[in-house]
């Protein structure tokens, strides 16, 4: 994977188009296979998935056994081109915990650390829900699991960021009746390193946490702290330490009466950007490493017909923001647009789901010289898919990774390892059970 490492050198460099145009021809000759992913690309079209998955026995502490379940999985084909070469699900879907307790289970979250990949949910398979993650090795087939909280206390909102030498966790406690931030540190194989931290014990109520590696390594959190009597609820963000404590006092960087609602944290420069949507407009905020505001918030779509709350894929020089919209108040659809080092756009809206194709609930990461976004769409039973874009925002090809047996569930969370594997986790519920699952995705 030389090839890709150094494009992804030159993802951001406002030189990157020329760049790929002057490499195309000689790749081309090669196995990279950059431009297979245009309108030419002839390959047949993709196999159905198969109907057999690994399920995860939430009695049996971790092992994996060859259950049949109702999640599509890959067969081993090639089924799409991610500007990298032939990209394909590798092998079959994993099911890591089906909850017939609470469906009210949060959309689970993925982060990756050097070679691990660490996917952290809710369940209530103890009669209330508790926060699990499920170490998974980049080349491994499967992984392990570890329950991070036992207690009788509700946890809800579980979010998680890759650092340097391992993971930072945060969720929604509510031990002490009033809903606070805690957060935890685990290793670079997703282990339990150090005790549960108290991010927040105050008065007001905590929600709706989002954590990002920041440049040097180490991690931030984001949250909303409001009196749960109605009033506006403002923004917090603070840096976190090696073991997940706070270092210094929570910031402010959204301030009243801007109104955000599930704000999503991601790098920025030496700091971090907080994105979030209101009144169908998508908003980004700059941050200082310390998490107070960098600058003014700019504005991200143009059409003020936005559904969800956006996601961020940001670095040194900027990067893409993935967010839903609701086209002629019926249509869900997923866009994208590029921005610069401070957060302001650089590039045109660019629809990655064109008519008829439908989607929800996308989260975006870095891949190559351009990004992968994944979402949900409701077309038939329903999907999980990756979009794959250039530098410039522009769709190159979907890859659908799993079938579902309902439209209903979250959207998948996305991350992306330095060798170019990709680990996806959604929700899928229907009328009784709300089940986990994960799916591995590789470029070659």
């Amino acid at each position: 994977m030389a090839e890709m490492h150094f494009l992804s050198s030159l993802r951001r460099d406002p030189s990157a188009c020329l760049a790929r145009s002057l490499l195309a021809g000689s790749l081309l000759a090669g196995s990279f296979g950059l431009g297979a992913c245009g309108d030419d690309d002839t390959r047949p079209p993709a196999p159905p998935p198969r109907d057999m998955d690994i399920t995860f026995d939430a009695g049996d502490g971790g092992m994996l056994d060859g259950d049949v379940g109702d999640a599509g999985g890959g067969d081993g084909g090639t089924v799409a081109d991610g500007g990298t070469g032939a990209c394909r699900v590798e092998g079959d879907i994993l099911t890591l915990a089906t909850d017939v307790v609470d469906r009210s289970v949060r959309a689970p979250d993925v982060a990756v650390s050097g070679s691990t990949f660490a996917i952290v949910w809710t369940d209530a398979r103890s009669g209330v829900a508790d926060a699990f993650v499920y170490a998974w090795p980049a080349a491994a087939a499967s992984g392990t699991e570890v329950r991070l909280t036992d207690d009788f206390s509700p946890t809800r909102d579980v979010r998680i960021a890759g650092r340097t030498d391992g993971f930072a966790v945060g969720w929604i406690d509510n031990s002490l009746g009033s809903f606070e931030l805690l957060a935890r540190s685990l290793s670079a194989e997703g282990a339990i390193d150090d005790p549960i931290q108290r991010i927040t014990n105050n008065m007001q109520r905590e929600d709706s946490p989002s954590l990002a590696q920041l440049a040097d390594g180490s991690a931030m959190v984001a949250w909303l702290e409001s009196d749960g009597l109605g009033s506006p609820a403002t923004s917090r963000a603070v840096p976190l330490d090696v073991v997940a404590r706070a270092v210094g006092t929570p910031a402010m960087p959204v301030v009243p009466p801007s109104l955000p609602a599930d704000p999503r944290l991601g790098r920025l420069g030496d700091g971090a950007a907080l994105g979030w949507t209101e009144a169908g407009t998508v908003y980004v905020q700059p941050l200082t490493p310390t998490g107070a505001a960098r600058g003014a918030a700019t504005t991200i779509n143009t059409e003020g017909n936005a559904s969800t709350s956006p996601s961020l894929a940001l670095g040194d020089t900027g990067g893409g923001v993935a967010f839903g919209v609701l086209v002629a108040g019926a249509r869900q659809e997923i866009r994208m647009r590029t921005v610069d080092a401070s957060g302001v756009p650089d590039g045109p809206e660019a629809i990655l789901t064109p008519p008829p194709s439908r989607g929800t609930d996308p989260k975006i990461a870095t891949f190559a010289t351009g990004y992968a976004v994944a979402y949900r769409t409701n077309e038939g039973s329903g999907s999980i898919r990756l979009a794959f874009a250039t530098a410039l925002g522009e769709l190159s090809s979907t890859l659908e990774v799993a079938t579902t047996a309902s439209s209903l569930g979250s959207g998948p969370g996305l991350a992306v390892a330095p060798d170019g594997r990709m680990v996806l986790a959604w929700l899928e519920t229907d009328t009784v059970t709300a089940t986990v699952r994960a799916a591995k995705v590789v470029c070659e």
